[in-house]
């Protein structure tokens, strides 16, 4: 039996704790300076979210995922903090969902929701961030 390669993009522990440690170090502290506040060091997704995700990249026929950095606006329960926002992308451009044939049809239809679920998907962005919620929060 030979072993399942790992995944061409995988970096190892070492430069994944290298990188961690020069965000945490370097860009951080201007980040929380600037907010007044703790800012965003991680955000956590469950399994069925990232399967929920790529559902939608095989339904609009993409190609990938992009994840480009925002922030919350006022007014949130985050307001202020770094934010992960995710858009499927088609021949590597982003697909806004609205634009899409069946968006009206499919905003309508009820959502698979779990009021029971320890963290509660919305549209695209929603995660657990770290802070407040770290260390299995």
């Amino acid at each position: 039996m030979s072993a399942k390669p790992l995944q061409f993009f995988f970096i190892g522990k070492e430069t994944t704790e290298k990188r961690k440690k020069l965000y945490v170090e370097k860009k951080l502290p201007k980040l929380v300076e600037a907010l007044g506040k703790p800012d965003t060091q991680s955000i956590w997704y469950s399994r069925d979210h990232i399967a929920g995700l790529l559902e939608e990249i095989d339904h609009a026929n993409g190609d990938g995922l992009k994840l480009q950095f925002g922030a919350y606006e006022d007014g949130h329960e985050f307001a202020g903090q770094l934010c992960l926002v995710m858009n499927v992308t088609r021949d590597k451009k982003n697909v806004s969902l609205e634009d899409e044939p069946d968006y009206k049809e499919r905003s309508k239809a009820e959502k698979n929701f779990d009021p029971d679920a320890k963290v509660i998907s919305k549209d695209f962005n929603f995660g657990s961030p770290c802070p407040p919620k770290c260390n299995g929060q």
